[in-house]
């Protein structure tokens, strides 16, 4: 209940300053009101423009975030099972890990052209070396005190894998996971501004071009809006459904 009303004075508190910038600091044109924005986002609602460029981001976004994610968890377990296999790869990571998703649209597009995969691509890059490092670190900071006595109960090694370098390994991915996501967010947007035409990123592109900021802050918004709820229903997943694995790594 405490947590709620912060949250909603919280809201209050941003939309008094943002009504209050609008109104006396700078021209309405450039940060329109909260009003004008919701009066503007009412018609876009109700014709199902709004949802039909969510719908396709938000699709997009999934199929990049679950490839990236999956290919970084796999091959972040090997590199922190395997010192050879992370002694070579681990240089070139590092140096590919600084090249934002932006900074790889020009070769996304000679490789892939302006189609779907090219944003894929994109997301997926955006992803995968967060939750690499993350899946990295949790598999090499598995206690060894409890892979011993696992082993000295007569487990196997699949069995140490999956009974303790996995679940001390989750929270870790689970985290990368969470930050990747909004990762995959901030990726798709100059994505779909540079080749697209629908999406969220290309609702900003079109209400730019046209100077309608009003429908630039609608896309904002949503985009702000979408993030969080997104975030919020994965937190609610992951504490249903691997509470005992984010619980374990407190008992280690």
């Amino acid at each position: 209940m405490r947590a709620a009303a912060l949250f909603a004075g919280s809201l209050v508190v941003a939309l008094a300053l943002w009504q209050l910038l609008s109104t006396f600091v700078f021209n309405p044109f450039l940060i329109p009101p909260p009003l004008v924005v919701l009066k503007t986002a009412a018609p876009m609602a109700q014709s199902g423009e709004i949802f039909r460029h969510v719908a396709i981001s938000l699709a997009r976004v999934g199929v990049g975030f679950a490839t990236g994610s999956a290919a970084a968890i796999v091959l972040g377990v090997l590199l922190g099972r395997v010192q050879v296999v992370n002694e070579l790869l681990d240089p070139i990571i590092e140096l590919l890990r600084f090249l934002s998703p932006t900074a790889m649209i020009p070769i996304a597009v000679i490789w892939f052209g302006i189609g779907e995969l090219s944003k894929y691509f994109l997301i997926f890059w955006g992803t995968f070396f967060i939750v690499l490092i993350n899946t990295t670190a949790g598999v090499m900071r598995a206690p060894i005190i409890r892979q011993r006595a696992a082993q000295c109960l007569g487990a196997n090694a699949l069995q140490i894998f999956l009974l303790v370098v996995i679940p001390s390994a989750a929270p870790y991915i689970v985290t990368g996971m969470r930050i990747a996501m909004a990762s995959s967010f901030m990726s798709i947007i100059p994505a779909e501004i540079l080749a697209a035409d629908s999406g969220i990123g290309f609702l900003l592109q079109q209400s730019s071009v046209l100077l309608q900021t009003n429908r630039i802050f609608v896309a904002l918004l949503t985009i702000c809006v979408i993030g969080f709820v997104v975030d919020r229903l994965f937190r609610i997943a992951v504490d249903r459904m691997l509470s005992r694995y984010m619980s374990y790594v407190a008992l280690t």
